[in-house]
C-alpha cells in the first residue's frame, strides 16, 4: 500500500515536472512572440510615418508645381499683352 502511494507520489511529480517545463516552454515562445509583435509595431510606425511624409512631399511638389504652372500662365498673358501692345505702338 505504502510502496504504491510513493509510486503514485512519484509519477505525479513527474508529471507536474513535466507540466512545468512545457510551461516554462510556453512562456520563453510567448515571450519571444510579444517581442516580434513589439517589432513589428515599432516597423509598421516606421512605414506610416515613411507614407505620411512622402505624401507631405507629395502635396507640396504638387502645390509648387501648380503655382509655377500658374507664373508660366501668368508671364505668357503679360507677354501676350505687351506683344499686342507692341503692335498697336507699331501701327
Amino acid at each position: 500500500m505504502q510502496e504504491q502511494l510513493q509510486q503514485r507520489i512519484d509519477t505525479l511529480s513527474n508529471l507536474l515536472s513535466e507540466i512545468r517545463r512545457n510551461m516554462e516552454g510556453l512562456m520563453a515562445e510567448n515571450q519571444r512572440l510579444r517581442e516580434v509583435v513589439r517589432l513589428a509595431e515599432s516597423e509598421l510606425r516606421n512605414r506610416r510615418d515613411q507614407v505620411q511624409n512622402l505624401e507631405t512631399d507629395s502635396r507640396s511638389l504638387k502645390d509648387k508645381r501648380a503655382a509655377a504652372r500658374e507664373k508660366v500662365e501668368q508671364t505668357i498673358a503679360r507677354v501676350d499683352e505687351i506683344m499686342a501692345n507692341i503692335g498697336k505702338v507699331a501701327s
